[in-house]
C-alpha cells in the first residue's frame, strides 16, 4: 500500500511522530536508550534477533540525510560511528551493517545491525528477522554493557 500525499504528511509532520515523542524516553515500546548528543539519540532495540541491534536517531525531525547541513551531517554519522565501535566492543559481531531508510517510519534514523558468525552472510539483511525479545532484564544487562562501551568512546567532532 502507498500513502496517499495526505498519509504522507501526516507521517511526516513532527507533532505526529512517533520517534519525536519517545526517542529520548529511558524506555519505550521499541527500545532501550543507550546514550544522547547534541544531535542523536542512540537506543538498543527490543528485538534482539541480531544481538546488539540498535538504532541511532536524529534529535531533529528531518526526513532525508540531503536535508541535513554539512555540520549536521557529520554530527549525526560520528553518532553511527560510536554506536557501531561500542556495539563492536560489546557484542564482538562479525560484521555491522548501517540502514538509513525511513518509508514506513519517516524520521531520520540508522539501524546499527550486527552480523553475527551465526547468520548466513549470503542472506539480504532483514530488521523484521525474530522477533526475539528476550527478558527485559537481559535486554537491560545489554543496555548497561552498551552504555559502559558509548561512554568509553566519548563524545563525537561537532
Amino acid at each position: 500500500m502507498w500513502w496517499t500525499a495526505d498519509e504522507w504528511s501526516a507521517m511526516t509532520d513532527a507533532d505526529s511522530c512517533g520517534m519525536c515523542n519517545d526517542m529520548h524516553l529511558e524506555e519505550n515500546e521499541h527500545s532501550v536508550l543507550i546514550g544522547s548528543t547534541p544531535a542523536a539519540h542512540t537506543r538498543i532495540a527490543r528485538n534482539q534477533a541480531h544481538r546488539g541491534y540498535s538504532l541511532v536517531i536524529l534529535r531533529d525531525h528531518v526526513t532525508d540525510l540531503a536535508d541535513l547541513s554539512p555540520e549536521q551531517l557529520l554530527a549525526f554519522w560520528s553518532d553511527v560511528q560510536r554506536a557501531g565501535s561500542a556495539i563492536a566492543a560489546t557484542f564482538e559481531p562479525r560484521k555491522i551493517d548501517y540502514l538509513v531508510m525511513g518509508h514506513r517510519m519517516p524520521h531520520l534514523h540508522c539501524h546499527v545491525f550486527p552480523q553475527h558468525s551465526e547468520h548466513d552472510p549470503t542472506r539480504n539483511v532483514d530488521i523484521s528477522d525474530g522477533p526475539d525479545f528476550r527478558p527485559i532484564e537481559m535486554l537491560r544487562a545489554d543496555a548497561r554493557a552498551l552504555r559502559a562501551a558509548w561512554e568509553r568512546f566519548g563524545t563525537p567532532p561537532g
